[in-house]
């Protein structure tokens, strides 16, 4: 271990920074907070296996595997290996080093952690056998939930037709994982812990996220290189998001222009897939136009080359493409191709590409092209290191847009293959950005292409489309959460697959067409291809026809969308000023919600608009509203979040949409998405949630808003308040014309009166105009109690020394200190009658609510001889605590100590509350409901004698929270007799 006098220096200075402390059993590295992170440390013990175990104010967020996983584990000889204890530790220069041993003789670890204010660096090697892989281990559950990685292969069918959300929800198997992948992924996770794992490497991953449900994250590096990661610890979600995008770097620009924002591209592939000539794309174009299926452009996918790598037409199946560009631009249409980088071996230009040496080369034999086997044949890879190969490749590519008036391209395929050799002086992830700059120089109409890992392809602005989906309900769900994957690991400008999907399975139905087109009509961009017309079925060959309310809603989700498009181009431009996502899971603006981390079917699409589409087969759904004030935009009603709208009904033609109508944009989200059905206005109450005490004035504001296109007459608000409450407008709330967009802004004065019940009330505000129905807004208010006086027969007590009391008619409010109020420390405060328990009593109660820093805090009822004097006799106390549920306690031998015990279970309120006294015995009952009791316990107090007192009792149990207080609210204290 580490010299003493090292030890000691670890903490020397007075500067805050990072630090090292050692204990008994192992070492910690602190980092302070700062103004602008929250400070974390890692704890690595010494008494056994070598661990990390990240913590924030003292809890987990981040904790490596154990057991035979191990956390620093490796492979070497086909076995895993992993390290042990650690031997050896130094802290010098900012970095801990330590050293340990590992499952293997003669192999050792040597690790470097590295703090810095947000995150630690961790560096980590292998010394004395060359071991072929590297990885790192977590237990999941440390850090809550998991999110990132991309479009995940899982066992289910992803990412086709699965994507779980979050992550450990599901099963991710992903080997293959590495640059050089067509599917959209990051070495980066993040947690609802609001931690964050990059791992650093252009090297094959083996990634495996609770692979066979065993609760484990594995990141395995098929490399003996150094493993190098960044461990974030942040405050939410969304800044863990951002520390990786202060990485990777965020988009320059955006490679779609607004009108491919606005409008979709459709592309002739789920429509024909390989079976196109061009007289269905035209017959594919006319129809789409006739049907006022709008679009910016139309792409022609697969097939249509000679052979792949030609870059000349099929002239059979293209007799004059020249004549069919001309019309797909008389249609109003841009006009597309697909194209790869991939060259047939049986091609025309496959030999003299392999002369000129323009292909790949073999990674098993640099002598010999690579080849690559793919679902059009065998192919080999135009390298992009190459500068006489991209010159040949894009002079052709030129040529042939020049020759046939084409617009724009769909690249597909990969740049790069993990079986190929990059350039001398080049390595795989260089080819992202390589095939970033060749892309960069053409139209990609909306449909980018799918570069990632690199800093380049973050930053090139580039659309990312998601892999084929399949057709069914579950591809579907899958787009939705695969976006959410995408988008917030530094992708920001994304689209869902073609919608209906592509994926080569049987024409979608009806209904999973209009669905998925109106997924994608809340995402940034449309991706069209099914012609909601007729498609044919790739597996039989068919024709499917669709019927016209399958165009008539495929129309309305188009132009839904090009409605909201200057809302959506507002959020690119932000995105360009801070990285920050446009579509982004709730809890990256609500991350308070706990109940948003696990919401997989909905989506916020920037700050305004929650997106809450149907995704299942089902004319219903269950949409979860984070804190706000949201607006429905199909019933033109107000909901204050947090809320969950269960049997919320989405019909076919119903998209659920919601608008925060105190976010940045609302205005512009709202007139876009509100349905023609909804009012013409609405009205909205502010504040959310006012306060008051009894008799005491407040103020409100009703305001009317005009979200329609036409001015309305005759508007007026109205605030209705519960009985005997006043409300008096003090500025107009009239009006006999407002303009489209204007709005009409009432202040009221409302009064509760003085005997206001305390608790929840509801204010009303309502709007009506033209002669149309109410149109109206709900606030509750609370009426709180404030510190007063009690009036007679009642009386107070204070053992505590700090208590204060306040009634209003049959309701009493008690705020006490005390240590405890039990046998050790009896200190309270009470509001009691005196005299009243005979013989023969029963004292009820109910206790309204009870607040407290102490779990311990009580309330509740307490009898005596004499309530001032315990020790005169006669004393019991039925008490509910803050969260361990009842207490009943009584004083056995008359010292004026409580000595008896018995209650327990959960607390809950309210809590009726009973105590029966029947000469010397005690009897005390409790009930949720006041009709159905529970015995909480009976005990002989032989010491009561006479007509005693009874109240009400509170203690803040304070011994652990020193000057903390309990507030709590009783009503319905009574006394009778049998």
């Amino acid at each position: 271990m580490e010299p003493p006098a090292l030890a000691q220096s670890s903490q020397a200075g007075t500067a805050p920074g990072p630090k090292v402390t050692e204990t008994a059993d192992g070492l910690t590295l602190s980092v302070p907070a700062t103004g602008k992170s929250p400070g974390y440390s890692v704890d690595v013990p010494t008494d056994g296996d070598l661990a990390l175990r990240t913590e924030r104010a003292g809890h987990p967020v981040l904790t490596t595997a154990g057991g035979d996983t191990g956390a620093l584990r490796f492979r070497s000889g086909g076995a895993w290996q992993h390290a042990t204890g650690v031997t050896g530790w130094r802290w010098k220069g900012g970095v801990l080093t330590l050293t340990a041993g590992s499952t293997l003789a003669g192999a050792t670890v040597q690790a470097h952690l590295t703090p810095a204010a947000d995150r630690y660096q961790l560096d980590w090697n292998v010394e004395g056998v060359d071991p072929d892989r590297l990885g790192l281990a977590y237990d999941l559950s440390s850090a809550g939930h998991w999110y990132g990685h991309g479009e995940a292969e899982t066992p289910q069918g992803g990412p086709g037709t699965d994507q779980p959300w979050p992550l450990d929800s599901g099963e991710v198997e992903h080997p293959g994982f590495s640059p050089a992948s067509y599917h959209m992924i990051d070495p980066f996770w993040y947690t609802s812990s609001s931690a964050g794992l990059r791992v650093d490497t252009g090297h094959v991953m083996d990634v495996a996220i609770n692979e066979g449900k065993d609760g484990l994250g594995r990141f395995d590096i098929e490399s003996a290189d150094p493993y190098k990661a960044t461990v974030f610890v942040e405050s939410t979600p969304l800044e863990v998001y951002r520390d990786y995008v202060g990485i990777v770097g965020k988009p320059a620009k955006s490679d779609a222009t607004y009108e491919q924002y606005a409008k979709p591209v459709w592309n002739s592939w789920a429509q024909f897939y390989t079976h196109v000539d061009q007289e269905k794309v035209l017959d594919y174009a006319t129809d789409l136009k006739d049907n006022g299926l709008e679009g910016h452009a139309l792409q022609l996918d697969d097939k249509w080359e000679s052979n792949y790598g030609n870059l000349t037409f099929d002239a059979k199946a293209y007799p004059d493409p020249k004549a069919m560009s001309k019309k797909i631009h008389d249609l109003g249409f841009d006009f597309g191709l697909w194209t790869t980088l991939w060259i047939n071996l049986d091609s025309d230009t496959y030999q003299f590409a392999v002369d000129k040496g323009y292909l790949l080369k073999d990674a098993a034999d640099t002598a010999k092209p690579c080849t690559v086997t793919w679902w059009n044949g065998t192919a080999g890879i135009i390298d992009l290191a190459n500068p006489e190969a991209k010159a040949w490749y894009t002079g052709r590519i030129k040529t042939l847009m020049s020759d046939y008036d084409i617009d724009g391209l769909k690249f597909d395929t990969r740049f790069f293959d993990d079986k190929c050799a990059p350039r001398d002086g080049f390595k795989p992830t260089d080819y992202q950005r390589l095939g970033t700059e060749l892309a960069d120089e053409f139209d990609l109409q909306g449909v980018g292409i799918r570069v990632h890992w690199d800093s380049t392809a973050h930053q090139a602005g580039f659309v990312t489309r998601q892999v084929d989906k399949g057709t069914g309900w579950d591809s579907v769900r899958a787009s939705v959460s695969q976006n959410l994957a995408i988008s917030t690991i530094g992708y920001p400008f994304v689209t869902t697959d073609m919608i209906g999907g592509s994926g080569g399975q049987p024409a979608p139905e009806k209904d999973v067409l209009i669905r998925s087109a109106q997924v994608a009509s809340l995402m940034p961009l449309m991706y069209s291809s099914t012609s909601p017309v007729d498609t044919i079925d790739v597996t039989t060959g068919q024709k499917v026809v669709y019927d016209q309310q399958t165009i008539d809603l495929y129309r309305a989700a188009i132009k839904r969308h090009e409605r909201l498009a200057p809302y959506i181009w507002d959020q690119v431009q932000q995105t360009l000023k801070t990285g920050d996502p446009i579509v982004r899971p709730l809890f990256f603006d609500y991350p308070q919600d706990k109940a948003g981390y696990t919401v997989s079917d909905e989506w916020m699409l920037g700050p305004a608009v929650l997106a809450a589409p149907q995704v299942a087969d089902r004319a219903t759904r269950t949409v979860h509203l984070p804190p706000g004030t949201w607006y429905d935009v199909n019933q033109g009603t107000v909901i204050r979040g947090p809320k969950d709208l269960k049997g919320y009904g989405a019909p076919l033609g119903v998209t659920p949409a919601f608008v925060n109508l105190k976010a940045k944009g609302a205005d512009k989200a709202l007139r876009a998405l509100r349905s023609a059905k909804a009012p013409a206005a609405s009205v909205l109450l502010a504040p959310d949630a006012p306060e008051t005490g009894n008799g005491e004035a407040f103020e409100i504001t009703t305001t009317v808003t005009n979200w329609g296109s036409q001015p309305l007459k005759r508007v007026t608000s109205a605030l209705k308040a519960p009985d005997g409450w006043r409300t008096e407008a003090t500025t107009a709330a009239t009006t006999r014309s407002l303009a489209a967009g204007a709005t009409l802004t009432t202040k009221w004065t409302v009064t509760p009166p003085a005997d206001a019940a305390w608790g929840s009330h509801t204010l009303t505000g309502t709007v009506t105009y033209d002669g149309s129905p109410p149109v109206s807004d709900r606030v509750p208010v609370k009426v709180k109690p404030q510190p007063g006086a009690v009036s007679a027969p009642y009386r107070t007590a204070d053992t505590a020394g700090d208590a204060q009391f306040a009634q209003a008619g049959d309701q009493f409010a008690i705020w006490a200190g005390g240590q405890d109020l039990s046998g050790w420390k009896d200190e309270k405060a009470t509001v009691f009658e005196k005299s009243v328990v005979a013989d023969k009593a029963t004292v009820r109660a109910r206790l309204v609510s009870q607040e407290s820093a102490s779990p311990v805090g009580k309330a509740g009822l307490a009898v005596a001889n004499d309530l001032t004097a315990p020790e005169k006799g006669g004393y019991a106390v039925l008490v509910m605590t803050d969260k361990y549920g009842l207490e009943f306690m009584t004083d056995s031998d008359g010292d004026g100590k409580l000595d008896t015990w018995a209650g327990g279970g959960q607390t809950y309120h309210p809590a009726y509350l009973k105590l029966v006294r029947d000469g010397t015995t005690y009897s005390a009952y409790a009930s949720k409901d006041g009709t159905t009791w529970s015995t909480v316990g009976s005990a002989t107090v032989a010491s009561a004698s006479g007509t005693g007192d009874a109240g009400l009792v509170a203690s803040g149990a304070n011994v652990n929270y020193p000057g903390e207080r309990i507030q709590a609210v009783f009503d319905g204290f009574s006394v009778t007799a049998p």
